[in-house]
């Protein structure tokens, strides 16, 4: 054997039998591999004296040691008699003699484990699932930001420049920016959502074009010809997917642009909005301009690059810029985020609360069915002593226990996964759209990571509600329970767990719906805010002119003008406006300013203000109130002095308590060559970025004088004297009566757009809501099945009292107060916990505090009134107890 020894260091044929014996049957697994490598044992010593222990007789052992597979499979008929599959037969068979039972704990589990899969599938999509791009891991977004704590924005040309020049970190940078286009010239006129591209950024995505080519470095110069790259989407819907659409020409804007390429399907990037792509192609002066924030900047990293080197580098940069250029770069920085983090970020404070409230919901489930168990396992307490007294240790009565809470728990959640499948649907059904909406919800589905997390949350629950009865029950006193008509043990011992067990479910439902409590309040809040404008009746239509027929302030003031008198003249017209944005979509266009009373402020401290270019009707057709001075008129034009008509805060931010009117301000600084504006009008403050965003410093140009190219209106604003929407079509026909090749889009009330801006908040609302009804309901279902158990427990104590001579009236104080009792030790702790976990609501609410007195004496209140109707329920039916019967009762 020593030579064998030497001969054969590692014997992989007995390793082998090793490993198949993890499948044999436990009882069986001992003898077989004692049997097995006994024989191959004995073979391998014959080998050796032969001398013949060569590689090929070591294949052959090999061989041989695989045929115990076989022997293991036919073994596996064996396995049937296992404890395990004895106890799951017995387990399956109980639950089927209790069919009420069973459905009502598998329809309690089902709807906490469909809860939290609906939202962990929302979870995986946005969070766990990698961006579709090859290492999306390295691909991060690059902004300015402010270095004292002012926020991210996007970046300078200058800054562009800058990076690609000197950052090392970075194997790839592009930039980007929104541009939308007129289709014309083929079928009725179309606006295109588009995007200005770096040439770099389809390699540095690593994205191959579904037909022809991306762009080249050639494309991406001033002067080159005009190419675009069509999406998937738009290349079936408009072009019929004809494959010819290569290296034809399009009319955007009035040029001609050649079609290159068409993207892959499902590239949409940046946003699912994008319809087509054309080169940024900056102009020789851009690498220059460091006053124009308006570039969204993408990278990848080097490869072994961490994200903190590459924001020390940038940092360095940063310091750098600032030294050559202090007077545009004082305080201004650079950030570096993780792609699929920034894309993200706006949904992460909503996901965060309804991943806690599911969990909540799925708590209060599990001690619902936990109550259940108690009580079934009290009646099962005979059976469980005699077991233990025939010889079953307290492991093999657990795990006889914690395999039927586990088969309910799985039977739960193959229903919980089921309604999960309806939630996500019900989800894209309801979830809101633009900026407030659940990022990548397109891809949000019940994939294998979502199918394992059920399965793992439904075993993990039947530990959880299974362990407790588990406990009581599987250490039996067999003296005390097997004697004759002796009081169930473990009713008496279980009594204050299911006390604590309610305790804590009131108190996880108080949490859910004081959060809810607290956004229905900021909702209504929100609704009743004061938007400075009059949105009932108003209509909003996109007229953008393209930027070719733009250039000319002539031309602008020609089509517009036609345009308001046209649609003026309609019946049913009260009023008509336009502007360069629409109120509550956008904040328009922010510039620096500066009052020729007041100094220049100190560098990096800019006096902003939004800068709207309006008509002069624009204020009657948004029903805006003046409260100085005069609104804009027709006169107002390049002949006249430049004037604008600021807002309240404006005029409160940067004149205080003076009268603004008369005064003048100009853009820039003092010895900019911009020149003085008139205060000619003071207007009330209109909210213009959300309802929840205070009015800031605005003022108005008129359209007719001389501002900014990239302010010019695009906006119709009408005020209808009826239905609003009856007057599309007559509106669109008066605009192609000016302009036939004109695109208008986004035709909708202001009441559309103020309910779309709110829909977010009324999404979390609705889930959040939806959860805390769910836990309500759980929790009084869980109170009544508490109080039921304890009257049917007390029957005998209730018959005695009655017999001495207590009345309906006592009884029903007894069983009242008790669940009173624990209904205020509930909402004492849910009290506790609500203060404690309401500041994670805070970013989700509007006009009211995270300790809102209102909402926080309010939900208790309702909440112990719910659990005094289900307690008075079962108090009402001890109170019929017949003595005589009682005092029988076992």
């Amino acid at each position: 054997m020593a030579d064998l020894t030497r001969t054969t260091r590692f014997r992989f044929w007995l390793w082998l039998i090793r490993f198949i014996g993890v499948i044999v049957p436990r009882r069986f697994r001992a003898r077989f591999r004692q049997e097995w490598e006994a024989e191959l044992e004995y073979r391998e010593e014959l080998l050796a004296r032969w001398d013949r222990l060569d590689w090929r007789n070591k294949l052959e052992l090999l061989w041989r040691s695989v045929g115990a597979f076989w022997d293991a499979l036919w073994l596996q008929r064996q396995r049937l008699e296992d404890d395990m599959f004895q106890d799951l037969r017995f387990g399956m068979r109980l639950l089927l003699k209790t069919p009420v039972f069973t459905f009502i704990a598998v329809l309690t589990l089902a709807l906490g484990i469909g809860a939290n899969t609906t939202i962990f599938s929302v979870a995986n999509a946005v969070w766990l699932r990698s961006l579709p791009y090859p290492e999306a891991e390295r691909l991060t977004l690059i902004s300015h930001r402010n270095t004292k704590g002012g926020g991210n924005f996007e970046l300078t040309p200058a800054g562009y420049f800058d990076l690609r020049q000197q950052c090392k970190s970075f194997e790839r940078l592009a930039a980007y920016v929104s541009r939308d286009f007129n289709l014309t010239g083929a079928g009725e006129p179309e606006r295109l959502r588009g995007q200005l591209v770096s040439a770099a950024l389809f390699s540095l995505l690593d994205v191959s074009p579904g037909a022809g080519r991306v762009f080249t470095d050639a494309d991406d110069r001033p002067g080159a010809a005009r190419v675009v790259l069509l999406s998937h989407a738009l290349w079936q819907r408009r072009f019929g997917a004809e494959a010819k659409i290569i290296g034809q020409t399009l009319t955007l804007d009035d040029q001609s642009y050649t079609v290159v390429g068409v993207a892959p399907p499902g590239f949409d990037f940046p946003n699912k909005e994008t319809e087509l792509w054309a080169p940024i192609a900056f102009d020789a002066n851009a690498a220059n301009d460091r006053g124009s924030f308006y570039l969204s900047g993408i990278a990848r990293l080097n490869p072994g690059v961490t994200l903190a080197a590459a924001q020390s580098e940038l940092d360095v940069i940063a310091r750098n810029l600032t030294r050559a250029y202090p007077q545009s770069n004082t305080d201004l920085g650079f950030g570096v985020a993780p792609l699929q983090e920034s894309l993200v970020s706006g949904f992460k404070q909503s996901l965060f609360v309804l991943l806690g409230a599911v969990a909540f919901v799925l708590l209060i489930a599990c001690v619902n069915v936990a109550n259940l168990l108690l009580a079934r396992v009290a009646a099962r307490e005979k059976e469980l002593a005699v077991r233990a007294a025939l010889g079953a240790g307290r492991q093999r009565l657990l795990r006889q226990l914690l395999t039927e809470s586990t088969l309910l728990a799985l039977c739960g959640g193959a229903l919980g996964l089921l309604f999960a499948a309806w939630g996500v649907k019900a989800l894209k059904l309801i979830s809101p759209e633009g900026p407030g909406a659940i990022p990548r919800l397109d891809e949000v589905s019940l994939d294998w990571r979502v199918l394992g997390f059920t399965l793992g949350v439904s075993c993990l629950t039947g530990v959880i509600f299974g362990l407790a009865p588990a406990l009581q029950i599987s250490k039996p006193d067999l003296q005390h329970t097997l004697k004759e008509g002796g009081r169930s043990f473990v009713g008496a011992r279980g009594r204050r767990l299911r006390g604590l067990l309610v305790i804590t479910e009131i108190a996880l439902s108080l949490a859910l719906l004081i959060g809810a409590g607290l956004l229905i309040r900021s909702f209504i809040r929100l609704q009743s805010v004061d938007l400075g404008f009059s949105p009932e009746r108003l209509l909003t239509l996109r007229v953008e002119l393209s930027e070719s027929k733009a250039r000319d302030l002539t031309r602008i003031s020609n089509f517009y003008q036609q345009v308001i008198d046209r649609v003026q003249a309609l019946p049913g017209v009260e009023a008509v406006g336009v502007a360069n944005a629409a109120p509550i979509q956008t904040p328009g266009v922010r510039s620096a300013i500066v009052m020729e009373d007041k100094p220049d402020p100190p560098p990096g401290q800019s006096q902003l203000a939004n800068n709207r270019v309006i008509s002069p009707d624009y204020f009657r057709a948004l029903g805006a109130p003046l409260l100085k001075g005069r609104f804009l008129s027709a006169q107002d034009n390049t002949q006249a002095p430049p004037v604008v008509v600021i807002n309240q805060a404006l005029a409160r931010r940067y004149w205080g308590e003076e009268d603004p009117v008369g005064k003048r301000l100009k853009l820039g600084v003092h010895a900019s060559n911009t020149p003085w504006l008139t205060v000619v009008g003071v207007v009330g403050s209109v909210r213009q970025v959300g309802l929840n965003s205070d009015p800031f410093p605005e003022f108005y140009m008129p359209f007719t004088q001389e501002h900014q190219r990239w302010a010019r209106p695009r906006v119709l604003l009408i005020r209808a004297t009826g239905d609003p929407l009856s007057l599309v079509a007559a509106v669109k026909s008066q605009i192609w009566a000016v302009d036939k090749d004109q695109t208008i889009w986004a035709g909708r009330t202001m009441d559309e757009i103020v309910a779309r801006s709110l829909s977010p908040r009324r999404f979390n609302l609705l889930l959040l809501g939806v959860f805390a009804a769910l836990a309500l309901a759980l929790a009084s279902v869980g109170i009544y099945g508490v109080m039921s158990y304890s009257v049917s427990q007390r029957t005998r104590e209730i018959g005695v009292r009655m017999a001495l001579g207590a009345g309906r009236r006592d009884i029903l104080k007894l069983i009242v107060g008790h669940g009173l009792a624990l209904t205020l030790g509930g909402v004492t702790a849910g009290l506790v916990a609500s203060f404690a976990l309401t500041r994670w609501l805070e970013s989700l609410l509007f006009g009211v505090s995270t300790t809102d007195p209102l909402t926080f004496a309010g939900v208790p209140l309702l909440l112990t009134a719910v659990a005094l109707l289900a307690c008075y329920l079962p108090a009402r039916r001890a109170t019929t107890v017949d003595p005589m019967r009682a005092l029988r009762y076992e």
